[in-house]
């Protein structure tokens, strides 16, 4: 039984077409979706896929922080019926897959996102790209160091945590410089105490409809994390990229909106500028850190040039886009 707002629901299907009808989400969407699992680390690791056919190109995407694979459904269905096979997973301790809630590491993350590719190439073919949202976005772009077999990735954010530009994206900047490294011993000693997301992000500063912002979100949805472990929060700040930047072979998409409270622009293109595989990075205007939830139909057209670039014609390119403004930078 789920409960949310004093409402009760039966089962997860019951409960997630009650969001999908009050978000305003196409009616026949949860008809699109079947559920399977991957298998990482012993772990059953749920998937929600869309399948559109064997042979069309995969997208595997990677949730945020502290939500779920189907809080993207609306995002997750239009990029399928752009002809993608979709496949968002909730990583462990995460949304409806097994796993000590809110407990992880990324590197554990990694694992789950290499599982679940390995997954998606047996189910449909080897012409698998990674996708991710925020924190999905990070564990996104260490995949892309490490594991080849993608066509490329499409980050909304991404971020090196262990350089020291990366307190920047902490609700308190200056307190966390200073507890870093107590930090990284609280999650030695007291590895499995639970912390509220909101301690380290500001979810109240970023709009969401119907819910207000996503700290309502968070706090009503039954399926959201409250809190992670001291383990989670210290991986969240001492994992390092497996490569260098400068490194990376695929191709990188990274996408934001200019309002997005979290990500700074100048953080991102400090990263951006570091890149020597193909690469683009688009910023769009007056959307926030919640537009892969808010603003599919705005986003879609350039992820999906994007992903046809990189599944159909992995030529290397570089391109910058300010959105609208068609500021281009080429080199």
């Amino acid at each position: 039984m789920l409960e949310t707002n004093g409402l009760k629901f039966k089962t997860i299907d019951d409960y997630f077409l009650y969001i999908a009808e009050t978000l305003g989400y196409p009616h026949e969407i949860k008809e699109h979706f079947v559920s399977d699992v991957a298998f990482s680390d012993g772990l059953k690791i749920h998937l929600d896929i869309f399948e559109y056919a064997k042979e069309a190109p995969t997208v595997v995407f990677v949730p945020g922080t502290a939500i779920y694979s189907l809080c993207y459904a609306e995002f997750m269905y239009k990029l399928g019926k752009e002809g993608f096979n979709v496949v968002g997973f909730d990583p462990r301790g995460h949304g409806q897959s097994e796993g000590v809630r809110g407990d992880y590491t990324i590197s554990e993350i990694i694992r789950d996102t290499q599982s679940v590719i390995t997954w998606a190439i047996n189910r449909f073919n080897s012409n698998v790209s990674l996708m991710g949202s925020s924190q999905g976005g990070i564990v996104s772009f260490y995949t892309a160091a490490i594991d080849e077999r993608l066509k490329g990735v499409t980050c909304q954010n991404f971020a090196d945590l262990t350089a020291p530009e990366s307190l920047q994206l902490t609700k308190y900047p200056r307190l966390f410089k200073y507890m870093k490294k107590l930090l990284s011993k609280a999650g030695d000693i007291l590895p499995k105490t639970q912390i509220p997301v909101t301690s380290y992000i500001d979810l109240a500063q970023i709009p969401v409809r119907y819910f207000g912002n996503a700290k309502n979100f968070i706090e009503s949805d039954p399926l959201t994390l409250k809190s992670i472990s001291l383990r989670a929060l210290q991986s969240l700040a001492t994992t390092a990229l497996p490569k260098k930047v400068e490194e990376i072979k695929i191709p990188v998409m990274v996408f934001q909106g200019d309002a997005d409270n979290i990500f700074p622009i100048s953080y991102t293109q400090q990263i951006f500028h570091k890149i020597t595989s193909k690469k683009k990075m688009t910023v769009f205007p007056n959307l926030t850190h919640a537009l892969v939830h808010e603003n599919a139909d705005e986003i879609l057209p350039e992820i999906v040039s994007w992903l046809h670039e990189i599944h159909d014609n992995p030529a290397t390119s570089v391109l910058e886009t300010q959105f609208e403004s068609t500021t281009k930078v080429n080199s």
